[in-house]
């Protein structure tokens, strides 16, 4: 009647390592011994309690010299647009879900 003990419990598993665990110096220097690739990368601005954060382009911000404005095409693009939208006897919203955007975005451009 020893199979009555209910109260046994037996794990087949181990539980997988939690990330702490993995970052552990005991971790590295075995996964060093093991050849195992290791990389090493620092989140940006992390631990930081800043509000503002600065943007990741502040570099290309830094070298650029001139102007910062978008490209826009002219007037005579739009107007080809236009027409070529009437031909076609298209609404704008028509063109827009054409085009797949939205109505306020198409009348943006």
């Amino acid at each position: 009647m020893s199979e009555e003990d209910w109260d046994t419990v037996t794990y087949l598993r181990k539980k997988p390592p939690k990330a702490s665990q993995l970052r552990s110096q005991q971790a590295i220097n075995a996964a060093q011994r093991q050849g195992l690739a290791i990389e090493t990368t620092k989140k940006f601005n992390a631990a930081t309690n800043k509000q503002h954060l600065t943007t990741l382009n502040t570099s290309k911000l830094d070298k650029e010299t001139e102007q910062l404005h978008h490209e826009t095409v002219g007037l005579d693009v739009g107007r080809l647009i236009q027409q070529g939208r009437q031909n076609k006897g298209l609404t704008q919203k028509d063109l827009a879900t054409v085009g797949n955007l939205s109505l306020k975005k198409l009348l943006l451009c």
